[in-house]
């Protein structure tokens, strides 16, 4: 199976595998995988469904998941779960090399 990945639900850019990330953008591969029964699980995301250095799976049983960059979670006050994010048509690898006004963009969803 190849890269996989969801959007982020405050920015709606897809979290990113490790792979290739263009420079200004490294923050996108730092996940906040929030569950439905309240627990959270933060850390790198690897492009194949594990978020963390310890690889929690994503837990399919429970549905799709809710997923945030880091960033973008503590700047909207860590929210609890509110539903499953989008699936990311890009698969969180296969994205244009941005320009530096859509760097300057994505980094500006991040703040409040």
């Amino acid at each position: 199976m190849g890269f996989f990945s969801w959007n982020c639900k405050k920015c709606s850019h897809s979290i990113k595998s490790p792979y290739d990330i263009p420079s200004g953008w490294e923050y996108m591969n730092e996940a906040v995988y929030l569950k439905p029964n309240g627990s959270i699980v933060i850390g790198d995301y690897d492009g194949y469904g594990r978020v963390g250095n310890e690889g929690h799976e994503i837990d399919w049983e429970a549905g799709e998941p809710e997923l945030w960059h880091k960033r973008c979670w503590e700047n909207a006050g860590k929210p609890g779960f509110s539903g499953s994010s989008k699936y990311s048509e890009d698969q969180g690898f296969f994205y244009a090399t941005p320009t530096d006004e859509e760097k300057k963009e994505a980094l500006q969803h991040t703040v409040n």
